[in-house]
């Protein structure tokens, strides 16, 4: 089985080709191609003719994205569209990761795959129309929506609290968005069993359960037994960092994926482990 990872440089792409463990994987770099060139695109793809598509690259800053919306849409959009038409021209199933984001946040429940898409920043529109790209072009597709990523060298707030604290600094974190934290690790297995099992459809999946940022990063303090009077406790508001609006609530509904799949583990298993292999000599 040939096998190609856009974006399998980035934080779950890494994990994914070591879960995938084969030598017909072809893992791309923006440098190795440019997914908003179609040509660029159609000459890897019909030179290696994949089975399997994993469509991980993507523009992921949602500020710069209100920014630069331009780039955004080139990327999420334009660029899926490439992956999407030339896959399906040669018959590959395309694996599509989307977001949380392309929720508005207003519910109080965890959001399922048969709640309406209603995106309110830039980059959620973006990953929705990507979504819509994916359906109207792919036969054989399946779309993973996640949220909140964290693991190993990525620049993700998991990877960066930790030494900070470390260090005695003060953290401002916000209280009032709530989601579902996902394992990056653990996103790459389910998405190695979606391509062993050719699971088609809309699909959902973080690690269960949800919390704010500073729910968070006081898991982290009482894990490695640092202070929480470290962290400042902020409204979104009063983030001066944030500039695109993010749903209030977001956590993802995983009934789906239990019933198909299994049972996710809790983030604060999730995240544990990751600290041990990543922290060990601050345990």
């Amino acid at each position: 089985m040939k096998i190609v990872i856009t974006g399998g440089t980035g934080l779950v792409g890494r994990y994914l080709s070591k879960v995938v463990k084969s030598d017909e994987v072809t893992v791309l770099s923006k440098k190795d191609c440019d997914i908003t060139v179609f040509q660029s695109v159609k000459d890897i793809f019909y030179r290696i003719m994949p089975d399997v598509i994993f469509h991980l690259a993507a523009f992921t800053n949602v500020d710069l994205s209100e920014r630069d919306p331009v780039s955004a849409f080139r990327v999420n959009v334009s660029g899926t569209n490439n992956i999407a038409f030339l896959g399906n021209r040669i018959g590959a199933f395309v694996v599509y990761v989307s977001t949380d984001f392309v929720f508005d946040g207003r519910k109080k429940t965890p959001y399922s795959e048969n709640d309406i898409p209603e995106p309110i920043s830039i980059y959620g529109k973006t990953k929705f129309e990507g979504e819509r790209v994916i359906i109207s072009n792919c036969r054989k597709y399946c779309i993973l929506r996640t949220s909140r990523i964290f693991g190993k060298d990525g620049k993700n707030f998991a990877s960066s609290l930790p030494k900070r604290l470390f260090q005695m600094e003060q953290v401002n974190v916000t209280t009032d968005l709530i989601t579902s934290p996902t394992y990056a690790k653990d996103l790459a297995e389910v998405l190695f069993r979606i391509m062993k099992e050719r699971f088609c459809g809309i699909l959902h999946f973080s690690n269960s359960g949800y919390c704010s940022w500073y729910d968070f990063a006081i898991h982290i303090c009482r894990y490695f037994g640092l202070k929480t009077e470290l962290l400042i406790p902020l409204s979104i508001k009063d983030f001066h960092q944030s500039i695109a609006e993010r749903p209030a609530f977001s956590a993802l509904d995983t009934d789906l994926f239990a019933k198909n799949f299994y049972q996710p583990r809790s983030w604060r298993q999730a995240l544990e482990e990751y600290l041990e292999e990543e922290f060990p000599q601050k345990i």
